[in-house]
């Protein structure tokens, strides 16, 4: 399906992973396979008082299908239900929620590809296994770094093929790192314990280097390295002309590991604006006390406008308005006081991550 000149960035299915993907422009998005994560989040329902009201899980897969239209279109994409492994009552009896998706996904013509890992339930790869057999486009293996490094990897590795039915040929293997750091072990003499390298359909090394959030940095302006972006580049220099060069995956702006926001957090204003070879962090204050209090003498949402004002005017870091629907935005609230919600400016900055690495890689000199 694709070389290393492609990026598979890893989103979960919330709602400004999924506009900032729906909004690159056709050009970026052809050099992009993402893989989305279903989260719990959309299964827990509301709290009312003490009693929270848990929702139909049909009805939620429903809606989540829709959304994997909206945000994916016709192109093709991996699908993960690893954070929703379960069975649900529908229409025609009792399934996996990775089989009653799968047929929806059909329904709307969508191209998705499942994935799975070494330590899924039964239940999990055998569904896995009636989605490949009846789609026909092979499936996404994730592996954790953890995995890979154990004795017992290779044979994991065949047991899961053989429960799936699949051969190398028909899998798109991910090296998932999640937030280790992969400067510290080299992803060379990790693939190196991957068996048949050059057999597998396509070949990704995964990882975040984006931190958990941003209480650790104070009030102010600084840069962080993009580790995993200079792991991967490493890795492609320091290959041979013959080697198997993986492409790229990382969780944009986001944390490597899934966590779930507590209820009524209090997160800063910040903007998250990705740059050649680093993170730039625009970070305000939060809007609320510390107890939760307002205060009319604490700085609000207009911080954003302030920090856009600010980026735009470094003709050195700002890539510019036509750059990506993330700069429109930027810019525009750069000239205007509208603040907008915490949603849009996390959208505005993973919209332009996947355009800057999209184009990062498209331009690399090495194939």
């Amino acid at each position: 399906m694709f070389g290393s000149k492609h990026y598979v960035p890893i989103l979960r299915s919330k709602m400004a992973e999924r506009l900032a993907l729906r909004n690159l422009l056709p050009s970026d998005r052809k050099r992009i396979t993402p893989l989305i994560e279903l989260t719990p989040a959309s299964f827990k329902g509301r709290k009312r008082g003490e009693i929270r009201e848990e929702p139909d899980p049909v009805r939620v897969l429903d809606q989540e299908a829709k959304n994997l239209l909206e945000a994916c279109g016709y192109l093709p994409f991996f699908l993960d239900l690893r954070l929703i492994d379960r069975q649900i009552s529908a229409p025609g009896g009792k399934t996996h929620a990775l089989e009653y998706l799968a047929s929806l996904a059909r329904d709307y013509r969508l191209l998705a590809v499942p994935v799975t890992g070494l330590s899924r339930s039964v239940e999990y790869q055998s569904s896995v296994s009636r989605v490949v057999g009846d789609d026909g486009r092979g499936v996404c293996l994730r592996v954790t770094l953890s995995e890979v490094l154990r004795s017992t990897f290779q044979g994991e590795i065949q047991d899961v093929l053989k429960k799936i039915g699949v051969r190398a040929k028909s899998v798109h293997l991910v090296v998932d790192y999640e937030t280790s750091d992969p400067t510290e072990l080299d992803p060379r003499s990790v693939l190196a314990k991957i068996p048949r390298l050059n057999e597998w359909q396509t070949l990704s090394i995964a990882s975040g280097a984006f931190p958990p959030d941003l209480q650790e940095f104070e009030p102010g302006n600084r840069r962080i390295p993009r580790k995993d972006w200079l792991a991967w580049m490493g890795t492609l220099q320091k290959s041979g002309s013959r080697a198997r060069k993986p492409s790229f995956a990382d969780y944009t702006i986001q944390y490597g590991l899934y966590r779930e926001p507590p209820d009524f957090c209090n997160p800063s204003v910040s903007i998250r604006y990705t740059l050649e070879n680093d993170w730039l962090i625009m970070r305000g204050e939060a809007t609320r006390g510390r107890n939760g209090e307002t205060s009319e003498d604490r700085p609000g949402r207009e911080q954003w406008n302030a920090q856009a004002q600010l980026l735009c005017d470094d003709k050195e870091l700002f890539y510019g308005p036509k750059f990506s629907w993330g700069d429109e935005f930027i810019y525009q609230r750069s000239l205007n006081a509208k603040k907008g919600s915490f949603e849009i400016w996390l959208r505005a900055g993973i919209n332009h991550h996947m355009t800057v690495v999209s184009r990062q890689i498209a331009n690399l000199d090495a194939a």
